[in-house]
């Protein structure tokens, strides 16, 4: 088996609901949520806290959870997770390093298990993710939520905001929504991979989707799509939030409460 680590990158300064890393309605800070499920997975020997912000590694650190501090420069939390493998609170050199943005509470440890042993079983892949069913035509036309298609290999082809695959129907392409699968924002990384993404130079497509992967497919990268049953939900907005709220135990601080 591979060293696997996970990453959580955390910063404040989110511009559709700012702060919402430390929104505590549950009595846990947000962010912790996403830790906890990262902590259950098997294939994992350490899960980190990465962030700018001190009151985000002051939150971690009071509940025993290993944090690496890094500048606000970088754009992404992936560019946020290489910065932090290069500090000198990371143990040894893991292999795989999984990046599971702080804002995913719901993510499923046994997905994260199956990202770091697809790395291990395809040494080709830079890069494993996650997809999972649409909920039906209004995920399709969201712009809020992201669409992926893949080759039959599991291999990505292209993510985008829009509406994919669009047909000659236009508007009508909506039908056909169970063509596309809606893509579950967490990486795992091989750890060369990982390291040389800040260099990677800023993609038009990337710019035009705001899509940090879209740089990586233009880069030539292979990406690996796992198909998951499992239906987690970024936290984006206020709405998010408190849809987020009715699926957990009040006071659930180890993530065991998610329905």
């Amino acid at each position: 088996m591979s060293s696997a680590i996970a990453m959580i990158p955390v910063r404040l300064g989110s511009s559709r609901l700012p702060g919402k890393a430390l929104l505590r309605d549950t009595g846990s800070p947000l962010f912790l949520h996403t830790v906890r499920r990262a902590q259950a997975a098997q294939r994992l020997s350490q899960v980190y806290v990465a962030s700018d912000a001190p009151e985000v590694l002051t939150a971690s650190e009071q509940e025993g959870v290993p944090t690496l501090s890094t500048s606000d420069r970088p754009r992404t939390g992936s560019e946020r997770c290489a910065e932090a493998l290069s500090t000198p609170g990371v143990q040894g050199e893991p292999e795989i390093i999984i990046d599971v943005q702080g804002d995913w509470p719901e993510i499923d440890p046994e997905d994260l298990d199956r990202l770091v042993q697809a790395l291990e079983e395809d040494p080709s892949a830079q890069v494993a993710t996650l997809a999972c069913p649409l909920d039906g035509p209004e995920d399709l036309a969201s712009p809020h939520v992201v669409k992926v298609l893949t080759r039959p290999d599991g291999q990505a082809l292209y993510f985008s905001r829009a509406p994919i695959p669009g047909t000659k129907e236009g508007p009508q392409c909506l039908r056909h929504w169970e063509a596309a699968r809606r893509h579950v924002g967490v990486y795992a990384f091989r750890r060369e991979a990982l390291l040389s993404l800040p260099r990677l130079p800023e993609s038009r497509l990337e710019q035009l989707e705001e899509l940090e992967q879209l740089r990586w497919l233009e880069a030539g990268w292979r990406i690996l799509v796992l198909h998951t049953d499992k239906r987690p939900r970024g936290i984006e907005t206020l709405e998010d939030y408190k849809a987020f709220l009715l699926r957990v135990q009040p006071c659930d601080k180890d993530g065991s409460g998610i329905k």
